[in-house]
């Protein structure tokens, strides 16, 4: 039984995503129109499960995450029930949240070349997306 303390995870090896719950957190500063703008993007892929002053719940599983870096305070990947998202907080521009059909397609979605490179490796070090040095299959 979950409560407000305890945070109930599904299992990671459970592969129907649908029934997972996924969470984006919002920074201590969060503005009204960062919370809004999070919630809308996300909820144009997915269905909302809740929210929290600093977090939007939805459905989805967790799959990576970024640390600083360029004007990006932080980046989360997830995998939807039908496709993929990255939600990051962008340190100049607020809540930016893009969608893609595979998972090697989320880097596309920065111009920075080094926050491609830093979702690329992330999805790589998860195994979401295979080495670029692996053979073909």
């Amino acid at each position: 039984m979950c409560t407000k303390i305890a945070r109930c995870f599904l299992s990671l090896s459970s592969r129907d995503v649908s029934s997972e719950i996924a969470e984006f957190p919002l920074p201590a500063d969060v503005t009204e129109e960062e919370r809004a703008t999070a919630k809308r993007e996300i909820g144009k892929y997915t269905k909302i499960m809740g929210e929290e002053p600093r977090v939007i719940r939805f459905a989805g599983r967790t799959i990576g995450q970024t640390g600083p870096v360029w004007h990006f305070q932080y980046t989360r990947l997830y995998e939807l029930p039908k496709g993929y998202l990255v939600a990051a907080h962008d340190l100049h521009e607020g809540i930016k949240v893009a969608y893609a059909d595979r998972p090697e397609d989320l880097p596309k979605a920065f111009e920075n070349d080094l926050v491609r490179e830093f979702v690329e490796d992330e999805l790589r070090y998860r195994k979401i997306i295979g080495s670029e040095h692996a053979p073909a299959q």
